[in-house]
């Protein structure tokens, strides 16, 4: 392994996370504690940072080393699976939102940007904006981890403004990226769907929470057809949607931009595993793009498949 392209690749990471309009070697100088002369003679490799200070390093600027690390070592790749630290149970949904919105916030309003996810179910970032769909997103997820009581009612739960503003932000960040390719089920409302009724059948929701539930999805289904219609979001963006022609087992995504790319599978309900992995990013691309020859464009084409999924689609709605 290289030592010398490692400190290189460290560096560069750097670069690309520093906030915007600030000199490197002032903030590791701030963040270090440290001379700007000590800084220097690390960044021009003079002298090896110690391990405490690319542990700071990696905390401030959100750098894996271990994922800097494996990307130079043969036949392995390293992920992030995000873990759940805190036992506050919305703190820990926070920094998973907040995550995710922070790869948006870095790939979005560049023109290289291309992100490609294949879906069974709808992508939360289409719905996030919507009130009683992101709460019961919520409610799902502590139900599943039996940590917090469910609320009766979606109406009377209170969710922190700050989980409220990353919601919306990550929908309009998501919109802001220069080109989106979905490749969907078929059914792709159906899983939702299914699940609403599993929780009202069970009380853990009202029937006024499910008649919201009913008119945001509807209200959700005509901004898809809207999107579908243009093949474009309306700030102008590309979007191309696709209707699989095969089954496949999970959400898979990937993010590239020039000089930086990410592969992301949902895992436990709302979250992601992640990789920067060139080989794994690559095996990502390679997937979707085969399930994409295999999928139909309904995005400013196909009209005659778009009516019939979208009929298949409010179908399915109105079953609630």
């Amino acid at each position: 392994m290289n030592k010398n392209y490692i400190v290189t690749n460290l560096i560069d990471e750097m670069k690309e996370r520093i906030p915007h309009g600030q000199n490197l070697a002032n903030y590791l100088a701030d963040t270090l504690c440290m001379g700007k002369e000590s800084v220097y003679r690390r960044l021009r490799g003079e002298v090896a940072f110690t391990f405490d200070e690319i542990a700071m390093i990696s905390c401030n600027f959100g750098i894996s080393i271990d994922q800097i690390i494996g990307n130079h070592l043969p036949n392995r790749a390293t992920f992030d699976v995000n873990l759940l630290l805190s036992p506050d149970l919305f703190k820990s949904y926070n920094e998973i939102i907040e995550h995710y919105l922070q790869v948006f916030n870095f790939v979005k309003g560049d023109s290289s940007t291309e992100i490609y996810t294949a879906s069974n179910t709808i992508p939360f970032t289409l719905y996030s904006s919507y009130e009683y769909l992101s709460k019961f997103r919520l409610c799902h997820w502590m139900y599943q981890y039996e940590k917090i009581k469910t609320p009766n009612s979606l109406a009377e739960m209170q969710v922190q403004e700050k989980i409220v503003a990353a919601h919306n932000e990550l929908s309009n960040s998501m919109k802001r990226c220069g080109k989106t390719y979905f490749i969907w089920d078929t059914d792709i409302f159906h899983s939702l769907v299914k699940e609403i009724k599993y929780f009202a059948e069970l009380n853990l929701i009202s029937a006024n929470d499910g008649i919201h539930l009913k008119e945001e999805l509807l209200q959700l289904l005509t901004e898809l057809e809207r999107l579908s219609v243009k093949g474009q979001f309306n700030n102008g963006h590309e979007a191309s949607i696709y209707l699989s022609n095969i089954n496949f087992e999970a959400t898979y995504s990937y993010i590239t931009k020039k000089d930086f790319q990410i592969s992301l599978f949902r895992v436990y309900s709302i979250n992601f595993m992640d990789s920067q992995n060139p080989h794994i990013c690559q095996m990502q691309k390679d997937w979707i793009q085969s399930l994409k020859r295999h999928s139909t464009l309904i995005s400013g084409s196909g009209e005659a498949q778009r009516i019939a999924f979208l009929e298949r689609q409010r179908r399915i709605i109105e079953t609630l």
